[in-house]
């Protein structure tokens, strides 16, 4: 029972108090141990779960710089064996390798220099091949490799990048969302806008047999807006959201389930009916991008009403939350820029597209092109910068001169403060 130490004095006081009174008033007597029972029945309530409530109609737009977060910073070249277009925002550090999935390429592996290490399977339609590659995942321990096909079909790859089987999801209903590798499980969640979504997650092993499932539990729907949904990993636990769905949950190592936090609902959310479509009527809602958690912060990209793409870091100590509005960059296709103000060497600001832990240190890791670091080091806002680090400034020269601008994109890894 908490606080049982705290109230011994209390207790003490209370007993010497009325026992001064009357020592032989019974009825002082019985409301003394009435009193000392309530205080005590009081005391071994369970505390109340507050959870927080990431509100996005609340928050004003407020600068946080990299080293109040950081202490490191360093860039990853990726090489140019594979000419590389978008690069979608999934990427998996494991063990020594980091694996990428490439719009009209397909999934690559590379090691922690840059180098192309492999490539994961191929497109197409042939046997073993897959058509999309938007989300996969890795299995920790075996680096297996696991894509969500077209048509609710996984495709199975070694860690090599050889074909190893199918497993078929027919069976367990509509549209899947998201997959994503869970202490050598699978974990899918799906959309819930349709009549035959029938679950809100299930659960395989690495073999496509059935775990555990989730029944919905909101009521069937039908929205022509489809929505979003998606996952991320923080310690031992596994979380997933949903646009239609106002608490973000996560998945505990026994898998059950406890809420997270919660998404303020309002008008700003999408409306669980069915309304015509249009990129018009899908930008007067707010849609959920990208969560990333650690120790320290929660992060939060999304998109607002009024076409703004957001990025806000919270700070999970007293929940202050620092907003940047994103701004896409012309002639990149579905490449924003802005983020968190990078004052270890002055570079270009730092989005966070991923996370990962090694050897007891957090990492967020972001991406940026060539043209990007080679632009901003010729502007005279750089060269009269004066960042924190100045041998870092001068690596980050060092680096854009030894740069093309078709160059592959670079990887940026931020090693978060303990």
């Amino acid at each position: 029972m908490r606080h049982i130490l705290t109230l011994t004095p209390i207790l003490y006081w209370m007993n010497t108090f009325i026992d001064k009174i009357h020592s032989e008033n019974s009825i002082i007597m019985k409301t003394k141990y009435l009193l000392i029972l309530i205080i005590l029945s009081i005391s071994c309530k369970p505390e109340n779960k507050w959870l927080f409530e990431f509100d996005p109609t609340s928050l004003t737009e407020n600068k946080i710089t990299l080293t109040r977060i950081a202490d490191d910073i360093n860039y990853i070249p990726l090489d140019n064996s594979i000419p590389l277009g978008l690069i979608y925002d999934k990427i998996i550090f494991i063990n020594n390798s980091i694996y990428l999935s490439v719009k009209d390429i397909g999934i690559l592996a590379f090691n922690k220099e840059g180098k192309t290490l492999r490539k994961i399977g191929s497109i197409g339609r042939g046997p073993g091949e897959y058509i999309y590659n938007f989300s996969f995942t890795v299995d920790e321990k075996t680096e297996t490799v696991y894509v969500l096909d077209r048509g609710n079909i996984i495709k199975v790859y070694s860690r090599t990048g050889c074909f190893q089987r199918s497993i078929s999801l027919q069976e367990y209903g509509d549209i899947i969302h998201a997959i994503e590798s869970y202490n050598s499980k699978l974990f899918l969640s799906y959309r819930l806008a349709g009549d035959n979504a029938k679950y809100e997650w299930i659960i395989l092993d690495t073999l496509g047999n059935l775990i555990k499932k989730k029944e919905r539990t909101i009521p069937t729907f039908t929205s022509s807006l489809g929505g979003s949904g998606g996952t991320y990993k923080f310690e031992n636990l596994m979380s997933y959201w949903n646009s239609f769905a106002d608490t973000v949950f996560s998945i505990l190592p026994d898998l059950s389930e406890k809420p997270s936090f919660i998404i303020r609902p309002g008008e700003h959310r999408l409306p669980r009916s069915k309304v015509s479509f249009s990129l018009e009527q899908l930008s007067q809602y707010m849609l959920l991008l990208q969560i990333i958690e650690t120790n320290r912060f929660l992060t939060i990209r999304y998109f607002f009403p009024n076409k703004e793409n957001a990025f806000v870091l919270i700070d999970k100590e007293n929940y202050k939350s620092f907003l940047a509005y994103l701004e896409p960059e012309s002639g990149v296709v579905i490449n924003y820029i802005g983020g968190i103000i990078n004052d270890f060497d002055g570079g270009t600001r730092f989005l966070p597209k991923s996370y990962f832990v090694e050897n007891g240190r957090e990492f967020m890791i972001g991406l940026i092109y060539p043209y990007q670091v080679k632009i901003l080091t010729t502007t005279d806002e750089f060269k009269n910068s004066a960042p924190k680090y100045p041998e870092k400034k001068k690596e980050l020269e060092k680096l854009a001169n030894s740069l093309k601008e078709t160059d592959n994109p670079v990887l940026v890894l931020v090693r978060l403060k303990k």
